[in-house]
């Protein structure tokens, strides 16, 4: 009976008929409904097939351009030429910049801004609203230096001006305040004026109201360089993550990986530390990097039998060879006597990046080929080879060039190579210490800079000038006084004992500077009187060598170090200078270098409006117009422009006495801001 029954009850749960169907239809409605997929058509691109299987050829790299930053600031420290009526958009922004930084009218007595309100300040005569822009590097990591571009908005002259910290944000001045615009770098430090130019003066042509500050900004915020793939995929942005930091392995100076995937399509890339002097390359690298890492081999034989049998890719194909690896340089090596000069070129720039040594004896021959056009790039290649013995005697012998152009690289070339031994040796110092003492990469960095004693193998030798610039020594070749006009300020002294001339009457700014001996045989005298501080000084024997005459200009008398000396900025130094040369109280060459800031600004603005950034997801991005930074402020303030330089520049040549040709054209007058 009670089995009779669990049978009646079972078959009576059935589902019957209808209500069979009522639970088909009940358990499919649980069930999630497919959506149709959208098939969109895959991006090919059409580039050479030995291309095909690099990042380039399948992803677009974004971020690689310059990003124009500015502000508005306020400087200090004037000789009377500032306070001028200002705008009142910029006198709000600073008054309430002020404020928030805690300048009021109850300020300590003992500072310079005691009893005196933010407005009472921007009327000061020794003050000057400004507008601060720059051009940041792309893939600015935070921390990095870049030089700042200044123009005053109500002052007839920046002369002995101090930037206050001032915040830069992305876009144009003409843009400063949206909120939209974000904070990526700060600004801070003393004004460098054209050196060619009278302190003080007023009618030589030359504008007072435009400066830079050399090295003195700072990113806050890091920029990245993004790589957008063609064709969305989580395994390929996995391979090329991984392919980016098989090519480029992170540092210890590095924080983090160099690649580093969002999504299926995005992937943000770090420039590593030994690639940040030179950006340019690593990005030309990352477009040319191989995704399939698995044997480099067998693509470093593909991409070397390109370069033999299609020249025109040479480019690419050291690139390529150049990413994958030192498993490429087997590869190489053989076409490194090519008889075409493209494969051999690409090669031996592939060879030198990688670090092969033996491309050292062939890029000698092209540097010291008189006739070749590539001369200063095989100069570039060499120092890159270290620890190599050809290339320092190399280079050195190429310091008594003619050329004004192969002897300033073999300059540079030799002091970045005694800067890395140099650098090294502090490393090792402070890692075999016992007393626990640590440092970070960059005051080992700091440390190597401010001194290199001289030497005998490379040749040169630095010093760090009361804190306001280097000064460098190459005793080679044919006198000449070299001056920087970016990043780091440095005189370099080009020759052996270079030394005033005797008998000799120079003078400088008016004869407010005058330096005078009566025959070979008397002392050098100088009269120096300082509009600043009215004072005059008499020193009746001067240093003639020139290394510590340019020590006393700069040199400013303290209770703890009383000797004499003029308290000179860098621009007024290379002033001096050269109206010394002029009056031809050296016997050597002047020559400086490009001014490139300016040109990289126009470059960062170089379409008429640009889209700001937003800085949530709430915000819309806007388009605002592009200010000339060559532009006056305001209408009184009319400059005199100059036709751009090339990278050296002869300044006056002495009458009689050739001065040294750079290998393109040049201009001979002195930089007119």
């Amino acid at each position: 009976m009670v089995a009779l029954a669990i049978g009646v009850i079972l078959v009576s749960l059935m589902p019957v008929g209808g209500c069979g169907e009522n639970w088909r239809r009940w358990r499919d409605r649980k069930k999630p409904i497919p959506k149709p997929k959208v098939s969109t058509p895959l991006i090919t691109r059409d580039i050479p097939a030995s291309l095909r299987g690099t990042i380039g050829a399948e992803a677009q790299i974004t971020g690689i351009e310059q990003t124009l930053v500015s502000g508005i600031g306020f400087v200090v420290g004037l000789n009377g030429t500032g306070g001028l009526t200002i705008p009142e958009q910029y006198a709000a922004h600073l008054e309430r910049m002020m404020g928030l930084n805690g300048v009021t009218i109850a300020n300590d007595s003992n500072s310079a801004i005691a009893g005196k309100s933010p407005r009472e300040l921007l009327r000061d005569r020794n003050t000057a609203a400004v507008i601060v822009q720059a051009a940041i590097p792309a893939g600015a990591r935070q921390g990095e230096t870049f030089d700042v571009y200044v123009r005053a908005i109500n002052a007839t002259s920046l002369e002995g001006g101090q930037l206050w910290t001032t915040e830069m944000r992305i876009g144009p001045p003409s843009s400063y305040g949206d909120p939209q615009a974000r904070i990526l770098a700060k600004a801070k430090g003393p004004i460098f004026l054209n050196p060619f130019a009278e302190p003080g003066g007023q009618f030589d042509g030359i504008t007072r109201d435009v400066g830079r500050i050399l090295d003195g900004g700072t990113v806050t915020f890091p920029t990245r360089i993004e790589i957008i793939l063609d064709n969305p995929s989580h395994q390929r942005a996995r391979q090329i993550t991984s392919a980016i930091n098989t090519a480029f392995p992170a540092s210890p100076s590095d924080r983090e990986p160099t690649a580093r995937g969002k999504d299926e399509s995005l992937i943000l890339v770090q420039i590593p530390q030994r690639y940040i002097d030179r950006r340019s390359e690593f990005i030309d690298l990352l477009s040319h990097v191989t995704i399939d890492q698995s044997y480099p081999e067998i693509y470093a034989r593909r991409y070397a039998m390109t370069l033999e049998s299609e020249p025109y890719l040479a480019g690419d194909m050291s690139m390529c060879l150049e990413a994958l690896g030192e498993r490429a340089i087997p590869f190489l090596s053989d076409l490194y006597t090519h008889p075409e000069s493209a494969p051999r070129l690409a090669a031996l720039r592939a060879g030198a990046a990688l670090g092969d040594s033996r491309v050292v004896k062939h890029l000698r021959e092209i540097a010291l080929d008189v006739n070749s056009k590539f001369r200063t790039d095989a100069m570039s290649l060499m120092s890159t080879i270290d620890e190599s013995l050809l290339v320092d005697t190399t280079l050195r012998e190429l310091l008594s060039a003619p050329e004004l152009a192969i002897r300033v690289e073999a300059y540079e070339n030799l002091m970045d190579r005694a800067l890395r031994v140099r650098k090294a040796r502090i490393a090792q110092m402070f890692q075999s210490n016992t007393e626990g003492i640590t440092t970070s990469a960059t005051q080992i960095d700091i440390l190597s800079r401010v001194w290199v004693p001289m030497d005998p193998l490379r040749g040169v030798g630095r010093t760090l000038v009361e804190g306001k610039f280097f000064l460098d020594i190459v005793p080679y070749g044919e006198p000449l006084i070299y001056v920087t006009q970016q990043k780091e300020p440095r005189i370099v002294l080009f020759g052996e004992n270079l030394s005033l001339t005797k008998p000799l009457m120079a003078s400088a700014w008016s004869d407010r500077l005058m330096l005078v001996a009566d025959d070979v045989n008397s002392p050098t005298r100088m009269y120096y009187r300082d509009d600043t501080t009215r004072t005059t000084l008499t020193i009746n024997e001067v240093p003639e060598m020139l290394p510590e005459l340019i020590k006393l200009f700069a040199h400013t008398p303290t209770p703890e170090d009383p000797r004499p000396g003029l308290g000179m900025s860098y621009s007024q130094v290379v002033g001096a200078l050269y109206q010394i040369y002029d009056d031809r109280g050296v016997l050597a060459a002047f020559a400086t270098e490009e001014d490139r800031l300016l040109a990289d600004l126009l470059e960062s603005a170089g379409s008429e409006e640009i889209t700001m950034r937003p800085e949530s997801d709430n915000d819309k991005s806007v388009m605002v117009p592009v200010d000339d930074p060559s532009a006056p402020v305001v209408g009184e303030n009319e400059a005199i422009r100059r036709v751009r330089r090339t990278l050296l520049v002869p300044v006056n040549p002495v009458v009689d006495e050739p001065a040294p040709q750079a290998e393109t054209e040049t201009e001979t007058t002195p930089r007119k801001e």
